[in-house]
């Protein structure tokens, strides 16, 4: 076969996933996308604390609220009673300070883990009994390389973030100090420019899998999903229907919402026109699931079992959206 026949054929494949009405994994098979079940919330009163919340996430029994503009960065609440119970947590540069943090935060037995942005550095954190933190480690990564976007923590003590090489799409970070670039980006399903890199074209939001074996990447303006390992092997990739935009030039926003990850599945956000819904993925790539909201939420968390949704919305800050999902 000749070169430029095989050039034609793969851009008729690649044109046929495109444009196709059903989801297609990197094994060819399609994906049908699971009907949309409307779901309507309770919600709980609370003190008006919970303004401009970058980053919900649990420990144990509660719900942790990660505020990166107030002086005062975390508050902690019980549940499933959504009570507040204390806030925590003092920006600044001293021993048990935090400067700008990643919004990925990694539960362990005595607290949580947090990567703080502006030093490159990963700081252990005890909660105690009065409801201080204790930073317990503060390891500075052996990198220069900054900033270390969409940054994860991975098994084996190897780190992930979106790759500065405009050839690749992350940067794995090893613990030995060296790094290994990889993953190809998916040219040609957006419009791209020389002038801009293809890691804002193929802007993406990532959440790694609390055993850190594995990390999904969900696409901002195209309705591409893809699993990795925590090798950097790519495991599967499946391509949404696509979106029709109202005009021309506009981007079609598909996920811009960090996701939340558990054991079993990942959920995320995805707006449809003027409905957002939840969406429910397995760590094999596949839809499982899609809610329908009927309150706009900017943040969530998904309780231990499964079965709960606590979100919150950036046009309330004294509420606590509760969606039953199970």
């Amino acid at each position: 076969m000749s070169k430029i026949m095989i050039k034609t054929l793969s851009a008729l494949i690649l044109s046929s996933l495109i444009a196709g009405n059903c989801s297609r994994s990197n094994s060819g098979s399609p994906v049908s996308l699971p009907a949309i079940t409307e779901v309507t919330c309770d919600s709980i009163v609370t003190p008006p604390v919970l303004l401009s919340v970058t980053r919900l996430f649990t420990i144990k029994d509660q719900m942790v609220a990660y505020q990166e503009r107030n002086d005062t960065l975390f508050s902690f609440w019980k549940l499933p009673e959504c009570q507040l119970l204390y806030s925590a947590g003092i920006r600044g540069e001293g021993p048990d300070e935090f400067l700008m943090l990643e919004r990925n935060f990694q539960e362990t037995t005595q607290g949580f883990r947090t990567f703080e942005l502006q030093t490159n550095r990963i700081k252990d954190v005890r909660i105690t009994e009065e409801g201080n933190l204790d930073v317990i480690s503060d390891y500075q990564l052996p990198t220069n390389l900054s900033p270390l976007n969409r940054f994860l923590f991975l098994a084996d003590s190897t780190y992930c973030f979106v790759s500065t090489d405009d050839a690749y799409e992350f940067t794995l970070l090893k613990k030995d100090g060296t790094t290994h670039n990889f993953g190809a980006y998916p040219t040609h399903l957006l419009k791209e420019e020389t002038d801009t890199p293809n890691r804002f074209v193929y802007n993406k939001l990532t959440v790694a899998h609390p055993s850190g074996d594995k990390f999904a990447a969900f696409y901002a303006y195209t309705g591409l999903v893809r699993i990795y390992s925590y090798t950097g092997e790519l495991l599967k990739e499946t391509l949404l229907p696509t979106k029709e935009t109202t005009e021309k030039d506009e981007k079609t926003i598909y996920y811009h919402l960090f996701p939340y990850a558990t054991d079993q599945y990942i959920y995320i956000l995805n707006q449809q026109e003027d409905i957002q819904t939840l969406e429910k993925w397995n760590w094999e790539g596949e839809l499982i699931s899609r809610y329908a909201l009927n309150h706009p939420v900017s943040s969530f968390v998904i309780d231990k079992e499964e079965k709960r949704m606590y979100a919150v919305s950036k046009e309330r800050e004294d509420c606590i959206y509760i969606y039953q999902i199970n």
